[in-house]
């Protein structure tokens, strides 16, 4: 079962220095610039891993770039499905990333929300079905 929540968000910057300076001194948070071809892009640390959600800060691509938010879902295909159903609307289409895939849409009254649903590990072997295979 996956939980419908927030996992990752974003918050664009017209000065990404500046402003990841603002959010290091007021909430501590840590900030780790990533490689990713034609886009500046830094991960955003914001506790202990595994216990607090984590972002990413960029340089705003324009006056209507505002902070968004990822749900995780268990399928994207189908959540963009109920998505769009429900009212709504794509902005930037399914598109694969390094960790899984992204979607990102408006919702009715035009809230950005971006759905990301994780890359599928593949089952490792239980250690009884290794044994068994030596």
């Amino acid at each position: 079962m996956v939980f419908k929540t927030v996992v990752h968000f974003e918050i664009p910057a017209n000065d990404v220095e500046r402003l990841s300076k603002f959010y290091k001194d007021v909430f501590g948070w840590k900030f780790k610039k990533v490689p990713m071809p034609d886009f500046d892009y830094w991960l955003i640390s914001t506790g202990p891993q595994g216990k607090s959600v984590g972002g990413g800060i960029y340089k705003k691509m324009g006056a209507q770039d505002g902070p968004r938010n990822f749900i995780q879902v268990g399928e994207i295909d189908s959540a963009i499905a109920t998505f769009k159903k429900a009212g709504g609307k794509e902005m930037m289409g399914k598109q694969e990333v390094g960790m899984g895939f992204t979607f990102m849409g408006a919702d009715p009254e035009g809230n950005v929300i971006g759905l990301f649903e994780p890359q599928r590990r593949p089952k490792r072997a239980s250690s009884a079905s290794r044994r068994r295979r030596k």
